[in-house]
């Protein structure tokens, strides 16, 4: 029979044949690269029995207008089942920048929430049990010290011991500085060395706490391909790994165990499942060895994703609830650990309060009615699967020793090399979608006249930055300013002679010390840096 293409490819542009069969696989040396789940090299799965076990984490990424309105959105999530909170901070939070800026008004927690001190903290997690379910901090790397400092204060005021508390910092360098523009942050080399100082504490002071969540889901948000997105990610893991090696503190298993992942879930399901099992096996190697590492738990890839945004459409946005769904089932089937489902309505607005609702559904029918939790790497097996994993994991090898022969991430960003690799892929999808060479349905076919539902549109409180500019002149009028002066003046003396700053910035944080104060600190001691766009 004729066939429908002259070729067929997976998303990343992989040539595909029309099936496959042992002699597709038959070099591969299965017994090795496969194993079982819960045993090295993790291509089935990090754990033994996987869902069967424990299911994934639902972790809703969540904040707009203040913290106290984030505070009532974070209340919904946990009573309609949600087993886990995630910080989206808006862009002044994450810039290190305080609401009273200027610059700034305009952009008050209309993508995120705005966090200027301990207290706004407080007020985002007041009644909320923190002790009983992890929070991710997405946090730059450029403020990751300060933001995570205050959500850790906050649990000590509450009287959780800090190695009791649970958690991850978002943390990444590559995401910050070459997928977001921020405002007046400092080179990415200074940035690395404030991430690992992090990395650093956490590891000697509070073991469950994940100090780094590497984000290649936001690199793939920029129309890259699979291999590309894993040959980022550890080209990215690889900086931070020999950043904190190279100052002779700590040992490899000392804190590669604390590190976590932030992958996609894209659209095509089966590419997907394939690249979450060849990410594992990457990591097992990568850690293994190129730095020797002996600790099981060192080699073990954890990992959260999230459905991926990008793929979302303002035409037809109910059929966002379907794309979703099949890229959460690619994720499942792939074994994951963590799980956010984009809301449908993303393409229009924040999410509103039934996206969230279907959001939370969707990963809970995924979970409880789909039975794709009954068994560990269904997909194990399948001679498709084994060979498409070694097709990514190739590729991403390829990608990453592409990265490291111009002299590593840090080289690449600041060159530009990265920022026009973003710029060519997303050009080339934009050329696809207007040839019709990609097809998305309700977008380049499929047309409606008319859009067949009305979907509420859902609008952060305008009146944020008038609040949070009040709470923040109350606070500094009432507040020890001489101990915060004292404290940020540790901060300084503390990166001059290259110590770990966490400390210092953690009694800034409890003498409720703001995040552009802080930030400020190192303003003043570092360049600052531009984005090397059109380079």
């Amino acid at each position: 029979m004729q066939e429908r293409k002259k070729e067929f490819t997976t998303a990343s542009g992989i040539p595909l044949k029309d099936v496959y069969t042992h002699e597709d696989v038959a070099h591969l040396r299965l017994e090795e690269t496969l194993g079982a789940p819960g045993q090295q090299p993790y291509t089935r799965g990090i754990y033994p029995s996987m869902y069967r076990s424990k299911l994934w984490t639902i972790r809703q990424f969540t904040g707009f207008a203040t913290p106290e309105e984030t505070n009532q959105r974070f209340k919904m999530e946990y009573e309609l089942g949600q087993t886990g909170f995630s910080i989206a901070f808006d862009a002044v939070t994450e810039s290190g920048l305080d609401p009273d800026d200027p610059r700034v008004a305009g952009d008050v927690g209309m993508g995120g929430v705005p966090v200027t001190s301990l207290l706004d903290m407080e007020a985002m997690f007041d009644g909320l049990p923190i002790e009983k379910v992890s929070t991710a901090v997405i946090a730059t790397p450029w403020n990751s010290c300060a933001l995570s400092a205050m959500y850790f204060a906050l649990s000590e005021k509450r009287g959780i011991p800090m190695e009791a508390l649970d958690g991850t910092t978002q943390n990444d360098l590559l995401l910050f500085t070459g997928c977001c523009k921020l405002t007046d942050i400092v080179p990415p080399g200074d940035m690395l060395r404030l991430s690992v100082d992090l990395v650093e504490w956490c590891a000697q002071n509070m073991p469950k706490w994940h100090p780094v969540s590497f984000a290649s889901y936001n690199y793939r948000e920029n129309a890259i391909s699979a291999p590309q997105e894993l040959g980022l990610l550890f080209a990215n893991t690889v900086a931070y790994v020999d950043e904190e090696l190279g100052r002779g503190r700590l040992k490899i298993d000392d804190f590669a165990p604390t590190l976590t992942f932030h992958l996609a879930a894209h659209s095509d399901l089966l590419e997907e499942v394939a690249k979450f099992r060849a990410a594992r096996r990457m990591w097992h190697k990568l850690l293994t060895e190129r730095y020797g590492a002996r600790d099981p738990r060192s080699s073990a890839f954890r990992t959260h994703i999230q459905t991926s945004g990008s793929t979302l459409t303002y035409q037809q946005p109910l059929n966002n609830i379907v794309r979703v769904a099949y890229q959460l089932l690619a994720a499942a089937l792939g074994g994951v650990q963590s799980m956010h489902a984009t809301s449908y309505d993303e393409a229009l607005c924040l999410p509103s309060e039934q996206g969230i609702l279907m959001s939370i559904r969707t990963q809970q029918i995924a979970q409880m009615e789909a039975g794709v939790t009954s068994v560990a790497d269904p997909l194990g097996g399948s001679y498709y699967i084994e060979w498409l994993t070694d097709q990514v994991e190739q590729r991403s090898w390829d990608y990453m020793r592409q990265i490291e022969d111009m002299g590593g991430l840090v080289a690449c960003l600041e060159s530009g090399w990265v920022h026009r690799e973003f710029q060519k892929a997303m050009l080339e999808h934009e050329m696809k979608l207007t040839s019709g060479e990609k097809e998305v349905v309700g977008v380049n076919n499929f047309h409606m006249e008319e859009e067949p539902h009305d979907v509420p549109v859902f609008r952060p409180n305008p009146k944020s930055v008038d609040i949070q500019i009040a709470k923040l002149e109350k606070l500094k009028a009432e507040r020890d300013n001489t101990e915060v002066g004292s404290a940020l003046a540790q901060i300084k003396e503390a990166s001059q002679r290259q110590e770990n700053v966490m400390p210092a910035v953690i009694r800034a944080v409890k003498a409720y010390a703001t995040l552009g104060e802080i930030q400020g600190v190192w303003r003043g001691m570092y360049p600052l840096w531009r984005m090397p766009i059109g380079i």
